[in-house]
Formats: C-alpha cells, sequence, structure tokens
C-alpha cells in the first residue's frame, strides 16, 4: 500500500494588523499628544518658579514698616497674619 503525502493543515492566520488596530494606535497617539500639549502650556503658564516682581509706583505708604511688610506680603500672595 502506498502512502500519500497529506497537505498540512495551517491554522487561519489573519493580517497581523487591521484598520481597527490602525485606528485604536492613531486615537493613542492623539490622546497622548493632547495631555503633552496640556502639560506643556499649563507648566508655561505657571508662575510657581517665578520671582515676585514688585511695582515701582511710588505710595502714600511713607516710613510705617508694618504697612511696607503688608504690602510685600499682598504681593507675594501670603495670608495677612
Amino acid at each position: 500500500m502506498k502512502r500519500n503525502p497529506r497537505t498540512a493543515a495551517r491554522p487561519f492566520r489573519p493580517q497581523a494588523l487591521g484598520w481597527i488596530d490602525f485606528l485604536v494606535i492613531g486615537a493613542i497617539i492623539l490622546t497622548f499628544a493632547v495631555i503633552v500639549s496640556t502639560t506643556v502650556s499649563h507648566a508655561k503658564a505657571s508662575n510657581h518658579n517665578n520671582e515676585p516682581t514688585f511695582s515701582s509706583e511710588v505710595s502714600q505708604i511713607g516710613n510705617d514698616p508694618s504697612l511696607i511688610k503688608a504690602k510685600i506680603r499682598l504681593a507675594i500672595g501670603q495670608p495677612w497674619s
């Protein structure tokens, strides 16, 4: 009896990436770009690390040290205490 060689059956393998996969990858990239741009714009607008600037306006404070200290506290943004 002669044996005929059989064809090896391969399992079905779809394409590596379909159009849905590309849509998901695009959404991930778009989300990452939005988060980065928002973070960068908020960091540029923040004045957390900037030194306070004082106006050079001449006021009627006089020589009262407590009023001068209060004006400096207001410019820095500290509480009254």
